[in-house]
Parts: C-alpha cells; structure tokens; sequence
C-alpha cells in the first residue's frame, strides 16, 4: 500500500461550520449573451478547426479579459505540417483578449515562439497585480521543438493591455532535467498580495527503465518571487510512483499510479496549495484500475518545499466514463482547487472534482451511461481537514446525466460561483440500432445510440460552500458533441479539451466554456450578473 493511500481513510473529516446561510436562489442571476471568442472556423483545408482546453484571467475590475486555449491551427506550419494555411508566429496556444469586461473579443492567434520551441498547448492563464498597481498576464503552455516536434518544457509568456489591445512582453522556458523527460498538464497561479509571487505545476513523465517519458507522472512546482523575471526549481510535490524503477529487472515500470492533470492555487498568507490526479493505477499490459483520487499538497516557504503527498478524497475513476461524444480514449479526473484570498471565509480552500456514482470499467470504445457527479470540498485550516463533499446541483440519476469540469471562482466577499457542463446522454432514436454518434478516439471509434447533448451551468453559495443555489443555466444553445467535426494530424486528435475557465469579480463571473453548437469546438463566452448584491 502506497504511502498516499494509506492516508485515504483519516482525511476527509467534517469540519464545525454554520448553516446560517443559504444558496443564492437561479432567479437573482442575470445571464448576458453568449459570445464566440475565437475567430469562425472551418473545415480542413481551409483550417484545421478546433479550439479548446480553456482558461480564462481579468483584471481586478474585469474591464481587460486573457483567454488561452488550444487552437489547432498550429498543427498547419511546423513541426505538424497538416495540409492547410499556417498561422504567422505558428503555434499550438492560441488566446483571445477583450477590453470591454467581456462585450466584444479579438482572436489574438497564436502565442508566439520561444527560440526555437513552439507554444504546443494545455494554456492555463493567470493575473498578477504588483506594488503599483501595473497589471501583469502570464499564459503557461507546453513546448515542443519547431521542427523535431520534441519535447521541450513549459513556456511562460508575460503579457499587458495597452491602447485597446494585448501585447506580449517577453517568454521564458522552464526545461526538464534531460531529453528523457517531458512536462504536460501544466497550471499556473499568481499571488494576488503584490509580492510579485507566482508558481508553475506541471506533470513530469520522467524515463525510467531505460525508457524516454515512460514514468506515470511526477509532480513539480516552479516558483517566481520576482514577477516573473526568473523562475527557481522545480521542487518535488510528489515523486514518481512506478512500483519497479531497478532497469536491470524484466519488470522495471510493471505497475504505477498515474499522477496528472495538477492544478494549485496561491492563499491569503503566501500558501502554496496543489491538487492532481492521483490513479488509476495501471499494470503493465495496460489494465486499470476503477478507483482513483484526488491528491493533496502544500508549501508554507514559498514554493521550496511541499508536505508529504496525501489523498484528500477516493474517487471512482472517470476514465471511461466520459460522454458518449468525447472524443478521447479516456478522461482525466481533472480537479480545481481556489483559495478565498478576502472577504467573510479568507482563507478557505475550495477543491471542486468529478467522479462516476459507481465504479466503470468498461472497453474505452463502449458508451458508458453511468451518471457523473460534481462535489466540492473545503478546508478551514491550511488543508489539515476537510469538509464532507457537497453535491453540487441536485442528485443525478443512476444513468444518463453527466455533471463534470467543476471550476471555482471566489468573489472578493467571499461568496462561491462554481461552473460545470452537463451531459444528457440521450437515444435520439427509439431503435437501439440506429446510430446516433460516431466519434474517434484514439483507440478506435465510441459507436451507439446515445448522443450527448450538453449544456454549461453554474451553481452559487453565498455561505462559503456549505450550501449552493439552484444551477443557472449559461448556454444559451444545447450542444450535441455528436455533431463536432473531428481531425486526426501527427499524433493529436482534435476534441473538446479537459478544462475551461472561470473568473469571478463584484458582482459578476465570467466564464469561457467549449461550446458546439456551429458545428465546431468553439471558445463561448458569456457573464453571469448578480442584481441587489
């Protein structure tokens, strides 16, 4: 039993809060329209459509808005070199920016080269304010070599609005230990106390066994105290978990526990808080397990050093539990963590995840209808204990409804707006036999009867997560994942990403989502508005 497991049990602990509050009742929230943040798409060869993995950063009066996000364009110019008109700079991170809190937006295109390393996508995107008030954005990516497509660490770009527009200032790189290891699924986090504090997560599949990027993940911090003029480490959150690593033994990497999908946000006090995927655990002919976690740790040094790992929750896995329509062999247990840096609960610590409502282990082309929960948990004392989950929205069913990628945004008195989209995983035909989606992913074709028609929706708490309004609705359209036009290049298969972003501020939350409905993985944009509060 691993060091982290042996923690599952004694963690979640029911913490002592009070129930004075309620929920924010749908009717006080008013949604504006739904507006398309990058440019219209079309098929191949004129474009090679696609835009997702979204995050989303403003400024502290939510006038300036970043948003970054896949854009599959770059697989046009190099390294992929896909048949359709390259972008000029290329680049697999695209973004989009708005100047009028969200009114109107440009497609900024690709985020540009760092030397001779392209932006290869997995944007997270944050805000730092400094001493003097100047406002400083940074967007995350992965890179790879322009023309060998190699591996070759985590980018971050810093960026300011200035005269109506968005400019980016400079890039730094963050490079693995040697040409074995690879970084993915980076996040980044900015300290909003003007100490010029940021911190950069990311999943290193080190090589062990002899073997290039073989590891099933560890987990790194990088840290900046300086704004982001140099960047210090990484330090270790939690170490490769592979079994056997001894190269002279036949069954060196049998077996690990997959560490990914991380995510970390910065408290009140300098706290460095991070959450990630800990699991399934994978043999090695390729098995998995149906239980999963969400691992946690923490860093009061700024970023140096983390408590040992341990498991905040045990989850069932949602590997194979995604939407019928999604167009990836599997689906990571993504979950988000925020800190309330203000208000009546400063100091609080949000983790918002997803789990199936039972254990799936299905064939990863099979359309699995077992329904999908979103929880959050809470921490009042720096992640010592943990609040029993909430569900967020009302109970799902046994089958058919899919609740997944709750993302938390915090207003500055403290009141909780979390988003997720909604999959109803529908027969459109009452013949079974009647296809109703065919999608690729990446382990051959998910093939059935049942579509997923999917909406975008928030819930709010005005009590610090203990209870939650009834959701609001966000999408103006249903989306039917079913009908995305889906393209396969040099490796990638185009889908509709593994997050999406949320940015709460006064009185209002922002929120970019993947959305469907002209046929393509579009970036939608819309605001939810509180009245008489």
């Amino acid at each position: 039993m691993s060091g982290l497991q042996k923690h599952a049990a004694a963690v979640v602990v029911t913490l002592v809060v009070g129930m004075s509050g309620r929920g924010l009742a749908a009717a006080g929230v008013e949604v504006g329209p739904n507006l398309q943040v990058n440019d219209p798409q079309q098929a191949l060869p004129n474009d090679f459509p696609t835009r997702s993995a979204i995050s989303l950063a403003a400024s502290r009066d939510g006038q300036r808005l970043l948003v970054g996000f896949e854009d599959y364009r770059g697989l046009c110019g190099p390294p992929a070199n896909a048949a359709c008109p390259p972008e000029s700079p290329t680049g697999f991170t695209g973004f989009g920016f708005s100047t009028d809190g969200g009114g109107s937006w440009t497609d900024g295109g690709a985020v540009a080269p760092v030397g001779d390393a392209t932006t290869a996508g997995h944007p997270s995107v944050d805000v730092m304010t400094l001493e003097d008030g100047e406002e400083t954005f940074f967007i995350a990516n992965r890179l790879v070599g322009t023309t060998t497509g190699a591996p070759l660490g985590v980018s971050v770009h810093r960026g300011h609005f200035a005269a109506g527009t968005f400019v980016w200032d400079d890039a730094q790189a963050l490079s693995p230990p040697s040409a074995n290891s690879a970084f993915s699924r980076q996040s980044i986090a900015t300290a909003k106390d003007g100490s010029g504090a940021a911190y950069v997560v990311e999943t290193n599949s080190v090589g062990i066994c002899g073997v290039p990027f073989a590891g099933f993940g560890q987990i790194e911090v990088w840290r900046t105290h300086d704004g982001g003029d140099s960047w210090q480490g990484p330090a270790v959150v939690s170490p490769e978990t592979a079994e056997n690593q001894d190269p002279n033994d036949p069954n060196c990497g049998g077996g690990g526990f997959l560490q990914v999908a991380s995510a970390l946000s910065v408290g009140p006090r300098g706290e460095v808080y991070v959450v990630w995927q800990y699991g399934a655990f994978l043999d090695s002919d390729g098995a998995f397990s149906d239980r999963s976690a969400i691992a946690f740790s923490r860093s009061l040094d700024g970023g140096q050093t983390f408590d040992p790992p341990r498991i905040l929750v045990d989850i069932n896995s949602n590997r194979v539990n995604q939407p019928v329509a999604y167009a990836k062999s599997r689906m990571n247990d993504q979950a988000r963590i925020a800190v309330a840096t203000t208000g009546k609960y400063r100091g609080r610590i949000y983790v918002g995840y997803y789990q199936p409502v039972a254990p799936v282990s299905t064939p990863l082309t099979f359309q699995s209808l077992v329904s999908t929960e979103s929880l959050l948990v809470y921490s009042d004392d720096q992640g010592q204990t943990w609040s029993t989950p909430q569900q967020l929205g009302p109970p799902v069913p046994p089958t058919r409804v899919k609740r997944f990628w709750p993302t938390i945004g915090i207003r500055p008195n403290g009141d909780v707006d979390i988003a997720y989209l909604e999959s109803n995983e529908v027969q459109l035909n009452p013949n079974p036999s009647v296809v109703a989606c065919n999608v690729p992913t990446g382990a051959g074709r998910r093939i059935g009867p049942n579509a997923s028609l999917i909406d975008t929706y928030m819930v709010q708490s005005r009590d610090g997560g203990v209870t939650f309004g009834e959701p609001v609705r966000i999408s103006s359209e249903t989306s039917n994942w079913c009908n995305i036009t889906f393209t396969f290049s040099n490796g990638l298969l185009s889908n509709l990403g593994d997050y999406f972003g949320v940015w709460s501020g006064g009185n209002r939350t922002f929120i970019a989502w993947p959305d469907a409905r002209n046929g393509f993985a579009d970036v939608f944009f819309a605001e939810a508005r509180n009245h008489g509060h």
